[in-house]
């Protein structure tokens, strides 16, 4: 028997405010509080904001959403639309972010604490649990696992 592995590659960028629509779709169809289109409008206007999007064959699959505040990186949001999810598009959007900010002092997020998968995730790129907050989301009610990787020009 044998056995392939597929690679897929992807396009990585910085979003446009023509992708929006997009990015606020893959957000309803993965949050319970997603973002609205207007409000992915105005993270195109902030400075601080940084939101890239992965492409498959031109079409936006995925993206992760950060604000970067003199060095001090928060990951705000990362997902990929269902139908693209475990063929890698989440990694390579990872380790696009994490040469993005080599250069900050760190980098942060929050994520549910039921979502293991996820959490299993950001330890694989070196994040690791610094707190809790509690009561933090909704739609459910849930506590926030506080994660962090140094980064310090690595």
């Amino acid at each position: 028997m044998v056995f392939y592995t597929v690679i897929y590659m992807y396009d990585i960028r910085d979003m446009t405010i023509d992708d929006c629509e997009a990015v606020a779709e893959i957000d309803r169809s993965t949050f319970s509080t997603p973002y609205s289109v207007e409000g992915y409008r105005k993270e195109c206007e902030d400075p601080k904001a940084v939101t890239l999007v992965v492409l498959s064959e031109g079409q936006i699959i995925g993206y992760a959403n950060l604000w970067n505040i003199d060095g001090d990186v928060t990951l705000n949001n990362i997902a990929v639309a269902p139908g693209h999810r475990s063929k890698g598009a989440g990694a390579q959007l990872m380790e696009a972010i994490l040469r993005r900010f080599s250069d900050c002092g760190f980098i942060t997020l929050e994520v549910r604490s039921s979502n293991e998968r996820a959490i299993a995730f950001y330890r694989r790129y070196g994040f690791v649990q610094v707190g809790l907050r509690r009561d933090f989301y909704e739609k459910p009610t849930e506590d926030a696992v506080l994660m962090t990787r140094l980064m310090n020009g690595e």
